[in-house]
């Protein structure tokens, strides 16, 4: 099937996503092993700002399994259920990295011990390298598809619904992760994809909500970006 008269998806925003989860998955390791054993009250910080990603990674690729790729499929070619299959099989590839890392987690947080933190620290390092060669791909042949296949409204539903998983707070912090290295254009076309009552917040709060958060957690507000990695 075709489209000719909606306007399509921006690729763009796929790639100010991606930059994101490789800049904060990308320090991670270092970040849990900086943490000194015992030192509860800085566990909980890293151990916090874990979940906040990794929930956001989860939501997104919950959005491609469920929105995303079923739009390809019923629109492309037999070549797109080739890619779609091979962004499932890495998406389950991920899943099994990720649940890896709750495990090691819960045991981090349950003692803050430099065994389980240096476990925590080896799943992570597994997990950065699988998580970019899958961005990488999906960038190369995935984007494009659904430049093609994907209208810009649909995937408006689609952040959305990822956002409507997120209290105001986390929305926030989300958005000023996006915008620290995002296209300001790039990043004005996905605030305008939120509720027009949330746009307003996001618009003022979501840069000093990053940078607090950021200084909390990297002790700084400007962590080396994607690309310095």
């Amino acid at each position: 099937m075709s489209i000719t008269t909606e306007q399509f998806f921006d690729g763009r925003e796929m790639f100010v996503v991606h930059a994101m989860f490789r800049r904060e998955f990308g320090l991670m390791p270092e970040l849990v092993r900086g943490v000194a054993a015992g030192d509860q009250q800085r566990m909980r910080v890293v151990a916090g700002h874990l979940v906040g990603v990794a929930t956001v990674l989860h939501h997104h690729h919950r959005a491609e399994d469920e929105q995303a790729w079923p739009f390809l499929l019923e629109r492309g070619s037999e070549d797109v259920a080739r890619i779609v299959q091979l962004m499932e099989i890495q998406h389950a590839n991920i899943d099994e990295l990720a649940a890896e890392v709750d495990v090691a987690l819960e045991a981090w947080r349950g003692g803050a011990t430099t065994v389980s933190r240096d476990a925590l620290a080896d799943i992570l390092e597994r997990l950065v390298p699988v998580l970019d060669q899958h961005m990488r791909l999906e960038e190369e042949r995935a984007v494009p598809l659904m430049e093609k296949y994907i209208t810009a409204a649909e995937w408006s539903q689609m952040v959305r619904a990822g956002a409507a998983g997120f209290d105001a707070d986390g929305l926030t912090l989300g958005f000023g992760m996006l915008m620290y290295e995002g296209d300001p254009e790039i990043v004005d076309l996905a605030v305008a994809a939120l509720p027009p009552e949330a746009r307003t917040a996001i618009r003022q709060r979501a840069a000093r909500a990053f940078a607090a958060h950021s200084e909390r957690v990297h002790g700084t507000a400007t962590p080396p970006r994607s690309t310095e990695l």
